[in-house]
């Protein structure tokens, strides 16, 4: 096998399992919106949440992808698609009872596996995003979203640089916490945790991202997990 295809196989692996914790967490409640946050930019987010939504379309019809920094949107540079339209745009337009789907910036991605994913990007610019997250238009268009798909993954703002992080996060059945293993400051992590679970976010995990998995001992990139987390990111 090709070194390349290894890699991809590797991290299919680790995201088939945070899957699967995911499916777990839902022994008491129903998890149809997960949003995924960090505390500060470039902590691997967009890419959890796009692997993710990527992972879950290849078991699960109808998987939406939502970007939603939308002041720093990176899912379409990711996916290789157009932003020409996107949130911000069906959020101005947004009309009670239509379906998500008859929207411009609706796009949907094809995969070799024959799956499809349905990705919204961040769409054009806006002066107040805030504004446009915490609208009451925001919250029907996610009402209308569960209505359409089996899963919703929302790719969010860090945690200390957007007040509208937390309410979107309200909006989610879940938060799954992106952490740098390398670069993360501990005290800023417990912090944006404590906030988001004071505000009523619901945190049902952490992600570890750009973890030392080589045997060398060298830096890599890896993904660890620890679900249902205490602050300091002790399992419970």
């Amino acid at each position: 096998m090709a070194k390349k295809k290894r890699n991809q196989f590797d991290v299919d692996e680790i995201y088939r399992s945070l899957r699967t914790n995911i499916e777990f967490s839902q022994m008491d409640e129903e998890i149809q919106v997960l949003s995924v946050a960090s505390t500060i930019p470039n902590e691997g987010k967009s890419s959890v949440a796009t692997n993710l939504a990527r992972i879950m379309a290849a078991k699960y019809k109808n998987v939406l992808l939502v970007d939603c920094d939308l002041r720093n949107p990176s899912v379409h540079k990711m996916m290789k698609i157009s932003n020409r339209s996107g949130l911000t745009n069906i959020i101005s337009e947004f009309q009670e009872g239509l379906s998500i789907n008859s929207y411009e910036g609706v796009q949907q991605v094809q995969y070799d596996g024959g799956q499809t994913l349905t990705v919204i990007t961040a769409g054009h610019r806006v002066p107040n995003p805030s504004e446009v997250l915490g609208s009451k238009r925001m919250g029907r268009f996610l009402e209308q979203a569960r209505k359409e798909f089996g899963y919703i993954i929302i790719d969010s703002p860090p945690v200390l640089l957007a007040s509208e992080t937390i309410p979107l996060c309200n909006l989610s059945d879940g938060v799954l916490y992106v952490v740098d293993a390398k670069n993360a400051d501990k005290r800023k992590v417990r912090a944006a945790i404590k906030d988001l679970k004071r505000n009523g976010g619901h945190v049902i995990g952490v992600v570890l991202n750009k973890v030392d998995m080589s045997d060398e001992n060298r830096y890599g990139y890896g993904y660890g997990y620890s679900y249902r987390g205490d602050d300091d990111g002790k399992k419970k």
